[in-house]
């Protein structure tokens, strides 16, 4: 749900197919998202929605200049064969399909001969829906949580006066329609002449607007212009009233308000606030008003972060928090929602990193400065990681991305060496830190691959957020930090395995079959022992849950591998897909949810330094590892490997890396690789449980029993009980206060299909199904 007080239907929508666009862990992006509308309701929205959504397409006679076109030209838009009008790499298209439904795509065969060619692209890209598999209707969008959540009356009258209203609702405050319910009178304020939005209207599109005028509209216009602002848009023209926004007062104020509400509505504004013409500086009550003193300060804080660059560590990061206090003020301007402000913006990150990179992390004893670590350095990785993932496509990424390596690179290479120091000192042995995950009953251990702790912290954060009781803590990893290595002790698979006599490929055997602990093998020996193996699309706990369970979810380290920095931008999918498994572990009866990890890994914009290693002295040598052969003696750190501590592991100084241009490694020693976060989360109330009793029919009617803790259950009957898209029946019926519903089958012809009643919660979460046979006889 929105809930900025800035923000707008079109940012409600924007914020929405986002969410559509995310796939989950082992699949490819869409490379398209379908807007299916099957009555043509949001067709009024669409013009306006375009001017902010350059990768959105319509259904429509064909026009490319107004981004619409017949189904072949959209085909040309998704397989990027118009590069001319197709959207910018990486940028998926959006295609408006106005008097189409997401069923008149599902028919197969039965589907419009014209809209056959669409009809892949459900299974290569995504579609806009409701939780329940239906087109989201602008009713349903306005007052579902998952959309805006306003309060509607749900008369036939409002409706209509809603939908007529509609393009109008786009440039509305959200938060000036919450706190009552909306009903048509509402609305129709809306549609009356609103003087202050046809004012913006004409300055941001002079041209536009007066030729959608016919004489009568005019000269209301210019009435009112003169009555309520003073001037005549004829005679003095479109600039006297760029001058009296700027220098504001009366109305005017109301005028800027309304642009600052929704700045992208009237992108011509800003242009010809530019050529305004203060007419005195000094007397100007708000210069936040003024485009080109914005643009004037962005480009003398592009030339004091140039001048960063080449400055000792300690005073780049004193002149980083100079520049923010002085600029600071500028996020709040209406120039840096526009976009308009990029350094700006990506000042606040590199802000909170020039703070804590400014002390090197340290401690007594390797434990001591894990822990520090553990509590508060890795708000330094994370700071870093965000100036990173605000980059946007533009020629500020590497500008930025230097002050980000300027001012990071220092410390971590010097924490690194502190902490290698201490693990390399006289009694320390590296294989007594090092602790293991045990199964543990009721409890799921959730696997995730590369967490490393500022992205673990952050979903602590978040699970916190979401009303679920967490605690973090920390573990330090085996030696090399590589998930050969780490993995085994990362599950309750640790026991059954043992080292060899060599460690060319960092893993482990499984003592009794002497066989490589292969991920496979690993749940094997965990099945074997009690432990319940869990697939992606699995959650369900057995009755007993006495073994605990196991399952693996995310992909930070193999996209990582991949992306190189181009990670930072992943991490938030990582972490939301994190949660939704978490969450649904926890529905399914888990008392508890184990996060746990192998290794960390650095992240550094253009590459770590070089170290070189002679290859005959190794027998593997990996980015921030390697092998050492028999009784070679390299001239580089050596550590005991955690399964055969007679075995030695090489590891670069510092963050070095044997690798030229590794931007994201891993396998070294460094408070990022090592010190690996561990969660436990729980529900922070009562678990919702929902048992159906008993089911029974009467011809093509469905009645369901129910016994639950909670209201607002819903029920429905479904071929496939994981797939909401797959209900037959008419309505989805929520659940009775006597715990009873009926339902009825939407078609005859599902008679004697075999399929599922299920319940689920408010949020569409399924807690229990049970299969029937339609129709069947009670």
């Amino acid at each position: 749900m929105i809930h900025s007080a800035r923000q707008t239907l079109i940012d409600a929508l924007q914020e929405s197919f986002s969410g559509a666009l995310k796939s989950p862990d082992g699949t490819a992006a869409p490379v398209a998202l379908l807007w299916t509308d099957a009555d043509g309701q949001w067709r009024p929205l669409i013009p306006g929605l375009m001017k902010v959504l350059p990768e959105l397409y319509a259904l429509a006679p064909f026009a490319p200049r107004e981004r619409q076109g017949p189904v072949i030209w959209l085909k040309c838009i998704v397989e990027r064969t118009l590069p001319n009008d197709s959207p910018a790499a990486g940028v998926v298209p959006i295609i408006y399909l106005p008097n189409v439904s997401r069923q008149d795509l599902r028919a197969g065969g039965d589907c419009p001969a014209h809209l056959q060619p669409l009809i892949e692209l459900q299974y290569r890209g995504a579609v806009w829906h409701q939780r329940n598999g239906r087109d989201w209707t602008v009713e349903a969008f306005l007052t579902s949580d998952d959309g805006v959540g306003l309060d509607i009356a749900r008369d036939n009258r409002t409706r209509e006066s809603m939908l007529r209203a509609l393009a109008l609702l786009a440039s509305e405050p959200i938060s000036s329609l919450r706190g009552r319910r909306l009903e048509a009178d509402d609305f129709d304020r809306l549609a009356i002449g609103d003087p202050v939005r046809d004012l913006l209207g004409w300055m941001s599109d002079k041209d536009g607007f007066e030729g959608r005028c016919d004489p009568n509209r005019w000269a209301t216009f210019k009435d009112v212009c003169w009555r309520e602002f003073g001037f005549d848009p004829d005679e003095d023209g479109i600039q006297w009233a760029a001058d009296a926004l700027l220098h504001g007062g009366g109305r005017w104020d109301d005028v800027w308000r309304r642009f600052c509400d929704a700045p992208r509505l009237y992108p011509g504004v800003s242009a010809v606030l530019r050529q305004a013409h203060p007419r005195d500086l000094l007397g100007l009550a708000d210069h936040s008003r003024r485009p080109s003193l914005n643009q004037e300060q962005e480009d003398r804080l592009r030339r004091d972060l140039e001048v960063t660059l080449s400055l000792p560590h300690a005073q780049a990061c004193e002149t980083i928090e100079k520049l923010e206090d002085e600029h600071k003020e500028r996020r709040s301007w209406v120039w840096a929602l526009l976009g308009e402000s990029p350094y700006a913006l990506a000042l606040e990150p590199l802000g909170r990193l020039a703070r804590i990179a400014k002390s090197t992390l340290g401690g007594a004893t390797a434990e001591v400065m894990a822990a520090d670590y553990a509590s508060q350095g890795w708000r330094c990785d994370r700071a870093a990681m965000e100036a990173l993932g605000r980059l946007k496509q533009g020629a500020e990424n590497s500008l930025i991305t230097k002050v980000v390596r300027t001012l990071y690179e220092p410390w971590l290479d010097r924490s690194a060496r502190r902490f290698q120091e201490l693990m390399s000192a006289p009694g320390v042995d590296p294989h007594k830190l090092t602790t293991a995950v045990n199964a543990e009953r009721e409890t799921c251990v959730l696997f995730a691959d590369g967490l490393r702790f500022d992205v673990g912290a952050i979903l602590h954060e978040r699970l916190e957020a979401q009303g679920f009781r967490a605690r973090i803590s920390h573990r330090i990893a085996p030696i090399p930090t590589v998930t050969a290595t780490a993995k085994p002790i990362a599950s309750p698979a640790h026991g059954s395995c043992s080292g060899k006599a060599d460690a060319d490929d960092f893993a482990p055997i499984i003592t009794s079959s002497n066989q490589l602990a292969s991920a496979s093998r690993l749940r094997d020996v965990m099945a074997r022992a009690g432990v319940e193996i869990l697939d992606q699309d699995q959650s369900r706990m057995t009755l007993s849950g006495d073994g605990g369970g196991w399952t693996e979810s995310g992909k930070l380290d193999a996209l990582g591998h991949s992306l190189d920095t181009l990670l930072v931008r992943q991490i938030d999918p990582e972490i939301d897909s994190l949660l939704d498994r978490i969450s649904g572990l926890l529905s399914a009866g888990w008392s508890k949810v184990r996060v746990v990890t192998d290794h960390g890994w650095l992240l550094l914009p253009g590459g770590l330094p070089k170290i070189e290693l002679s290859p005959h002295l190794v027998a593997t040598k990996w980015s921030r590892c390697a092998a050492v052969r028999g009784s070679s003696a390299p001239n580089i750190p050596t550590y005991p490997w955690y399964w055969n501590p007679l075995l030695r592991i090489a590891s670069p100084p510092g963050i070095g890396a044997f690798m030229a241009n590794s931007e994201y490694a891993h396998g070294g020693i460094s408070l990022q690789e090592c010190v690996v976060p561990e969660l436990v989360v729980e529900r922070g109330e009562e678990a919702v449980t929902a048992t159906i009793a008993e089911i029974s029919w009467r011809g093509m009617r469905c009645r369901v029993t129910v016994k639950s803790n909670a209201k607002a259950l819903q029920v429905d009957l479904r071929l496939n009980w994981k797939q909401a898209d797959s209900s037959i029946v008419v309505a989805v019926k929520e659940l009775g206060s006597n715990g009873e519903a009926s339902l009825a089958v939407s078609d005859d012809k599902h008679e004697g299909a075999a399929a599922s009643v299920v319940v689920t919660d408010i949020v569409g979460r399924v807690l229990d199904s049970k299969p029937t046979t339609v129709g069947e006889d009670a």
